[in-house]
């Protein structure tokens, strides 16, 4: 029998044996073994140790400590963290509020503020064993009692956070003790741990609401820097805490100025030696990017996607026939070449993209113009069909350009697109209330998060109001299946019947750029921007 040692030390999961056997007979790959046995509670250095980790490190320059890096970064509303959905914001939180687990750049998930996990073997109940001596920058010591309170806010009546579909499952919460506490679940969580690093899931205070509810104003956290000052739109700045818990980070101080939304001005910035990294850069600016000297361009692959989605329950779009004919009369290919210029991967209109670890191959319907025609027809638009789509440029005007090559295909069908092209502040406010809109849907480590946020029945960001029971069960079991093979498996049912539903043009996945100061070391590019700048220096 296997035995890798558990981060608890207590006994290890049943189900880590079959992984073991599954991986020394090459039906999964060593990726895929990390991440499972991870989900389970296995140490990261007990699995690598068994999957056979032979890389030695090369040798690198020592870490300076100390000095002030300069972030270019959209300064966005702090409120309450849980209720945010802006990934920048949570850019600056999170280096003062922490998490209970981190997940790295490959995926693999690691203790956090909890030490340890263990789940049960139906994946049911999951304890929690937290950091010992961690103290809160107003001096309370960090408790169960902080982790319950988060997670009853999440899922209460009251809740505007979309942790309120994440964390559904929970039925209840126990506190066994000071640093321990177990979560009850009406169904079977695989990645739960995983679920515990969305960007709104920091663990905050557990008076946060008797203390105003505002954490901007009254920012405490456990994490390495203070808030020291705070700007919307303007300007945050983070000081160093002499009193962290963990080990300290090297830079003294990380300040986030906002430049606004052209990305060429942030450039420019970099160019100037005004700021020292960004937050991302586009495939348009790769040109400009790279004639700049004393700049790194940093690059990888992310399940980041515009989604073209079409309200199942609006007219014209509550006839099915209305959305296959949008969706035929479109080539994911050709708008991926287009727009940008061919920097991603073809996407499948299921939202779960090849190199999430779930993944399973279901093709995208071929284009077929005159079949669009026809279904027009039968739905009663013989002459074709006016459509408006809203696009925010939220992220770039490639936004814009995709929504173009979809409005020139479509035109072929006699499906007349005009784009209703808008500022991103007048878009965000809207962007799940337009009957047909792209919205651009950031990266998560696991696709079946996202589908969980998105296509469940009611669930928190269900901007196609898509609701089929036959789905919510797919997903549910898929969710809960340990075997990485089978979880694919279960998968093709998931990502037929959204493929089926014809919800929406999702053409492509975008690659992630970005680009920093050439004296700045130890920073890794995160595809869930995830920026945790602890490690970072300055040569």
């Amino acid at each position: 029998m296997f035995r890798l040692k558990t981060l608890s030390g207590r006994p290890q999961h049943p189900a880590i044996e079959d992984l073991c056997h599954s991986l020394d007979r090459g039906l999964i790959g060593r990726r895929d073994f990390l991440r499972t046995a991870a989900w389970l509670g296995v140490s990261a250095a007990s699995a690598a140790a068994f999957a056979g980790r032979t890389t030695v490190a090369a040798a690198a320059e020592a870490p300076k400590r100390g000095g002030s890096v300069r972030f270019a970064c959209q300064i966005q509303e702090m409120q309450d963290p849980a209720a945010s959905t802006y990934f920048e914001a949570a850019n600056v939180f999170r280096n003062v509020i922490e998490y209970l687990t981190k997940v790295d750049a490959d995926n693999v998930v690691h203790p956090y503020l909890a030490a340890s996990w263990d789940p049960s073997a139906d994946l049911k109940t999951w304890t929690f064993r937290l950091q010992p001596n961690v103290k809160w920058s107003n001096g309370d010591a960090f408790t169960s009692a902080d982790v319950a309170a988060n997670f009853r806010r999440w899922i209460g009546p009251a809740s505007k956070s979309s942790n309120k579909t994440t964390f559904a499952a929970l039925r209840d919460i126990e506190i066994l003790g000071p640093l321990e506490l177990r979560l009850h679940l009406d169904r079977p969580l695989l990645a739960l741990p995983e679920m515990l690093y969305a960007p709104n899931t920091p663990i905050m205070h557990r008076d946060f609401e008797k203390m105003g509810g505002d954490w901007s104003k009254n920012p405490i956290g456990t994490g390495p820097y203070r808030l020291a000052e705070f700007q919307v739109g303007q300007k945050a700045t983070l000081v160093r805490r002499t009193e962290y818990w963990g080990e300290m980070p090297y830079l003294d101080e990380i300040r986030f100025i906002d430049l606004g939304t052209d990305i060429s001005t942030h450039l420019a910035a970099l160019a100037a030696q005004q700021v020292d990294m960004l937050y991302r850069i586009n495939v348009s600016d790769l040109d400009l990017a790279k004639r700049l000297s004393d700049v790194q361009i940093l690059t990888g692959r992310a399940a980041q996607t515009p989604v073209m989605r079409m309200q199942v329950d609006q007219k014209p779009f509550d006839d099915i026939r209305v959305r296959q004919a949008v969706v035929l009369a479109c080539d994911n290919s050709r708008i991926l070449d287009v727009a940008i210029r061919g920097a991603g991967v073809i996407g499948d209109n299921c939202h779960v993209a090849p190199f999430q670890p779930e993944y399973a191959p279901v093709a995208a319907p071929k284009r077929d113009v005159e079949k669009a025609k026809h279904l027009l027809r039968e739905a009663g638009h013989a002459n074709g069909l006016d459509l408006a789509i809203a696009v925010g440029n939220t992220q770039g005007v490639w936004e814009q350009n995709t929504a173009q090559v979809l409005q020139q295909q479509c035109a072929e069908a006699g499906i007349r697109v005009k784009l209703d092209v808008m500022p991103a502040a007048q878009y965000w406010p809207i962007w799940n209330k337009v009957p047909f809109g792209l919205t651009y849907w950031a990266h998560r480590p696991l696709a079946v998060q996202t589908l969980d946020l998105a296509y469940r029945g009611g669930a928190a960001w269900n901007e196609t109001h898509f609701a089929d029971p036959a789905f919510d069960a797919a997903l549910d079991n898929a969710m809960g299946i340990v075997d990485p093979q089978a979880r694919k498996a279960a998968m093709v049912s998931v990502e037929t019947i959204l493929r089926d539903a014809a919800l929406m043009v999702q053409p492509f996945w975008m690659n992630k750029y970005t680009a920093v100061a050439s004296r700045v070391r130890g920073y890794a590019l995160n595809p869930s921007d995830c920026f945790d700048l602890h490690k970072v220096w300055l040569a």
